[in-house]
């Protein structure tokens, strides 16, 4: 069994990432992050040598689009405070199928402070481009997002899989959006529990590898 090491980004919903903990991985250090948290492992595995990173909806740089959405995210938090920030986030968080259910949405906002949402926002709005870590690990690299994200769209994604030095497979999921470990659950645990043990890859519906 090896180590794995969470990183689950400042707007993950109260469970977090915690459902990872007890899939069995190979020998070694794996990191599995969400979001911005992928900066934060992307170091660690430079600094510590890890045998494997997942990164779920993975956010590496900010150009003008992700730029738009910010200053909408901002807008809705001045206008309204956390309410306005849950009310937009809506729109560009969630896939359409979770995007209608007040019970998932509720439990995504109970889970958000405005202390919290502001710090999320002054460190998206100064994210430089950090894709150059990815240069920085050989560790194998599996990326998941939903197909439906419109905060950061699979093209952020296809990007660091592009980036990455060493092996790189990414997945887009059908249904989901940028929450898409929590919204997809069954599909992503299975991806990275094949990935942390080591297995091949099986296809799956709505599913993208590379």
């Amino acid at each position: 069994m090896g180590e794995i090491r969470l990183f689950p980004g400042l707007l993950s919903p109260p469970a977090g990432l915690e459902f990872f903990l007890d899939l069995p991985s190979e020998e070694g250090l794996h990191l599995i992050a969400f979001a911005e948290g992928a900066l934060a492992a992307l170091k660690v595995a430079f600094q510590e040598g890890a045998r494997s990173l997942v990164l779920l909806s993975p956010i590496l740089r900010r150009d003008a689009l992700l730029s738009a959405k910010l200053a909408a995210l901002r807008l809705g938090l001045e206008a309204r405070g956390k309410e306005g920030f849950a009310q937009v986030g809506r729109a560009l968080f969630f896939g359409p199928k979770a995007v209608g259910s007040e019970e998932i949405f509720a439990a995504w906002k109970e889970g958000l402070s405005e202390e919290g949402v502001q710090a999320w926002l002054a460190l998206m709005e100064g994210l430089s481009d950090e894709r150059r870590w990815l240069r920085g690990t050989e560790a194998r690299i599996l990326v998941v997002q939903g197909a439906w994200d419109a905060f950061t769209p699979p093209f952020y994604g296809k990007e660091v899989a592009d980036f990455a030095k060493g092996e790189a497979l990414r997945f887009a999921l059908e249904e989901a959006g940028h929450l898409v470990p929590w919204e997809a659950r069954e599909e992503v645990v299975d991806l990275v529990a094949d990935f942390l043990s080591g297995e091949a890859f099986r296809p799956l519906p709505g599913g993208l590898a590379l």
